[in-house]
């Protein structure tokens, strides 16, 4: 069943329960008002027999001829009358039922302070009416009864306009809480349609229209497409990196191939040509095995975005990895610290970055110059004492597999600053490249 389906007859049902109990409330009260006037007439009617027949001093011989008299001035009600043993002395329109509470009340004695009574319905030919039987002093019953057929005709009138007043509330209720889910739920069955159509299609630009609103609806459709938006990125980016690294594997597989069948093909070759040939294997072999680390270093970055990050000191970071450097190249690597650097950092993640950054300056600076480090706040700038770099490669510098034309007769990938960029966007910073005051070299680092 669906959601608006269930709203709908969620709604339906509180307001029936509400229109029954009201409905029943109205129903009761109006027919409680109703039957108490009936029950007050009828007291009146007989507390007034009574007086009379106590103020006059009405003897047995007259009494059915002064409740005769009464009675036909006063029309209105159905009158009997009993005498001490039971016996009918009296009755007009009708004859009405007698019981055994009846005869126990005709048979009783009552007093001033004291008259027995009852109220009760019965029928008579068909005919409902309420009744009272009360005590005649000083022996006797009096039975009053009207007819409720006017009463029942007005309970009856009430009845059906609860009816139909409860049945069109429920019907415009129902209405409402359908037009209400509808619109209450379109974000959610185009959430719906729109997860389909991705699932069916593969189609992650098929954004979801959410509309004004700030209802957890709506933010479900945003942050749906927020979703929709960071995984079609992700799979450009999949795609983009697929495309090339197909293309920089390429090159040196080419290379391998062309190696291994001239040494296939060629068993005559001189020991000399042989050595060159195995040497350029190697050296192709191990480039393309730091391209492949490369690689995947730069696949799974992203999902290290998740890995705990914990308070430590960047200058701290900087020098660890520094010092590993200046003992395996012997170049003269100074790291000056400023201010304060504590920050919350994926440690592993900063230590690849800054050693991208000092690989980099080491491999396109002159042997012996030496390399500066400054930290300042949250900021690492690399110095090298280089040939620089144009304003033209500037802008390309942190792309995928970039190499300007002046270095690509070196070793490497054009991978390393792909990652250090990678990693610092997962800190939320941002890399940047920069000419020194001397205008020698270039300064490349990043700000968390």
């Amino acid at each position: 069943m669906s959601l608006r389906a269930r709203l709908t007859i969620g709604v339906a049902a509180l307001v029936s329960v509400i229109v029954v109990l009201t409905g029943g409330f109205m129903y009761g009260t109006a027919k409680s008002e109703l039957r108490g006037e009936v029950d007050s007439f009828l007291e009146q009617r007989a507390g007034r027999v009574n007086s009379a027949i106590i103020a006059k001093n009405v003897d047995r011989r007259n009494f059915a001829n002064f409740v005769f008299d009464d009675v036909l001035s006063r029309p209105d009600a159905v009158t009997q009358l009993l005498d001490g043993s039971g016996e009918i002395i009296f009755s007009w329109p009708v004859e009405l039922p007698i019981d055994e509470v009846d005869l126990e009340l005709a048979a009783r004695r009552g007093t001033k302070r004291q008259i027995r009574q009852r109220l009760y319905d019965t029928d008579v030919d068909g005919t409902h009416y309420r009744m009272l039987s009360q005590e005649i002093l000083p022996a006797g019953l009096m039975q009053i009864g009207r007819d409720l057929s006017e009463v029942n005709a007005a309970l009856g009138g009430i009845k059906n306009r609860i009816l139909l007043l409860g049945g069109g509330g429920i019907l415009l209720a129902s209405i409402a809480a359908w037009v209400f889910a509808s619109r209450f739920t379109r974000p959610v069955v185009r959430l719906t349609k729109a997860a389909e159509k991705i699932a069916r299609t593969q189609d992650l630009v098929a954004f979801i229209e959410v509309g004004e609103g700030n209802s957890e609806v709506h933010r479900l459709a945003e942050s749906f497409n927020i979703m929709l938006q960071a995984l079609d990125t992700s799979r450009a980016q999949q795609r983009r990196l697929i495309e090339d690294a197909s293309h920089e594997l390429r090159t040196p597989l080419t290379s391998l191939r062309t190696n291994i069948e001239v040494l296939l093909r060629s068993s005559s070759l001189e020991e000399i040509d042989r050595s060159s040939i195995l040497a350029d294997l190697k050296r192709e072999t191990e480039e393309l095995g730091a391209l492949v680390t490369e690689l995947v270093e730069l696949a799974t970055t992203a999902t290290r975005e998740e890995e705990l990050h914990t308070m430590s000191d960047l200058g701290e970071v900087v020098q660890e990895v520094s010092g590993k450097f200046e003992r395996r190249s012997e170049r003269k690597i100074s790291v000056m610290v400023y201010g304060d650097n504590l920050i919350q950092i994926r440690v592993s993640g900063i230590q690849r970055a800054v050693s991208n950054l000092i690989e980099n300056a080491i491999k396109f600076s002159p042997d012996g110059t030496r390399i500066e480090i400054t930290v300042q706040e949250g900021r690492v700038a690399v110095r090298d004492y280089g040939s620089g770099v144009s304003d033209e490669d500037k802008q390309r510098m942190f792309d995928r597999f970039f190499r300007s034309t002046s270095t690509r007769s070196m070793p490497g990938s054009g991978l390393g600053l792909s990652i250090v960029s990678e990693i610092i966007r997962s800190h939320g910073g941002e890399v940047f490249v920069e000419d020194p005051d001397d205008g020698e070299g270039v300064i490349v680092g990043f700000k968390i």
